[in-house]
């Protein structure tokens, strides 16, 4: 089996003064979900998307994104020797609920494994062996169309998950927000010209997603939901869903059973890393 030096990756980076705009941006422009924090080339710590999802949209103050510093956000760095076999990271990753590992230590960074790299290893290695109704099924959460966006927000964080199965009125799936999605929106609503004035009514109040006067409060979920759901069915190869979700850049797929119409669950790169590091 490969090990984790095999497949590292070299890993973004940013500054440790730099602000929670500079981290989005970066995130949207290179389509990750995690940044290692750096100060003179030695790692810090790192932020995720999930990290910078709950931390947002959790933050009532009236703080702009480039007023946020990093400092609230950045999480200890779990390291690893590159002479670690797959399934030891991916047992590691599972225990410790994280996402990624570092390849080095603390004075020096060699590189980056992520679950998305191991579920790269599995989808060329681990063909024809199982199928997705191996994987325990782990239901799924939802809103509807006509769900607020700070609903939508508030149950995610609620449920401790990044994404949501938007269903319309008959609770039938036709669409997923994701934090990704929000992030776009967020650069936009979170420049100093969207902090409001304070009042004597109001007091001072963000023009962000969990304040009803805010854009949260008055857009629906189907504003943003992306219509288009991948999915698979349960008896579809697993290594084939680990090809997908890698080939569409996600981290988890809706099991739709046909011949029962409808959604059964949501499978992710967690689901899946688990269950690897079982076998």
């Amino acid at each position: 089996m490969k090990t984790a030096s095999d497949i590292m990756k070299k890993p973004i980076t940013i500054v440790k003064n730099a602000s929670l705009l500079e981290v989005i941006k970066k995130m949207v422009d290179y389509n990750i979900s995690r940044i290692i924090v750096n100060e003179k080339e030695k790692p810090l710590g790192i932020i995720t998307e999930k990290d910078v999802g709950f931390y947002l949209f959790s933050d009532k103050t009236t703080r702009s994104l480039e007023q946020i510093l990093l400092d609230d956000l950045i999480k200890k760095i779990e390291f690893v020797d590159g002479s670690e076999t797959l399934k030891h990271c991916a047992r590691t990753m599972f225990e410790k609920n994280i996402g990624s590992l570092v390849i080095g230590n603390k004075n020096k960074m060699q590189g980056i494994i992520t679950k998305t790299d191991i579920i790269e290893y599995l989808a060329e290695h681990y063909f024809g062996k199982h199928r997705v109704v191996d994987l325990k099924n782990p239901g799924f959460v939802s809103v509807s169309t006509e769900s607020s966006l700070s609903d939508t927000i508030e149950k995610m964080i609620k449920n401790n998950i990044s994404r949501i199965i938007v269903t319309d009125s008959k609770g039938k799936p036709s669409g997923i927000i994701t934090f990704r999605d929000f992030f776009a929106i967020s650069l936009q609503l979170g420049s100093d010209a969207d902090v409001t004035e304070p009042s004597a009514l109001s007091g001072h109040i963000r023009s962000g997603f969990l304040s009803e006067q805010g854009f949260g409060g008055v857009s629906l979920a189907r504003d943003i939901m992306n219509r288009k759901i991948i999915s698979v069915s349960p008896d579809d190869d697993l290594a084939s869903a680990c090809q997908i979700m890698v080939d569409s850049h996600l981290n988890g797929l809706a099991v739709i059973d046909e011949k029962e119409k409808g959604t059964i669950g949501i499978i992710s790169k967690t689901d899946m890393i688990q269950f690897f590091s079982l076998l």
